[in-house]
């Protein structure tokens, strides 16, 4: 048996197709999303590439950050090299080229 459910049949019927929709109150920016899913992983990358409490959470951030606003991935590459981040990397890593590969693995997708 089915069930009638009111709200359902208005809206194919089509009796509302012509008022405006409301709209989310809070919407968020793409950067805002993107600040708070990279806040979520700092914890997962610092242990991932070993990165030591000397480089703080603020530094690791506003790097973090500042490689993943690019939508490809060679900038996303030169931004990974030139950032706080990266120097920080490259001092302590035998391997830079393995640890940026590593890094932007971690980053989400652009």
């Amino acid at each position: 048996m089915s069930s009638y459910i009111p709200k359902l049949a208005r809206i194919t019927s089509g009796r509302d197709a012509g008022k405006k929709r409301a709209t989310i109150p809070h919407e968020q920016s793409d950067e805002t999303i993107l600040i708070h899913t990279l806040t979520r992983l700092a914890p997962r990358i610092r242990q991932r590439l070993a990165i030591k409490r000397q480089f703080s959470d603020d530094a690791l951030l506003a790097s973090l950050l500042a490689i993943a606003r690019h939508s490809s991935h060679e900038a996303r590459w030169h931004a990974a090299e030139t950032s706080t981040l990266g120097q920080y990397l490259a001092s302590s890593e035998p391997d830079m080229h393995r640890t940026l590969v590593r890094l932007l693995s971690l980053l989400p997708k652009p």
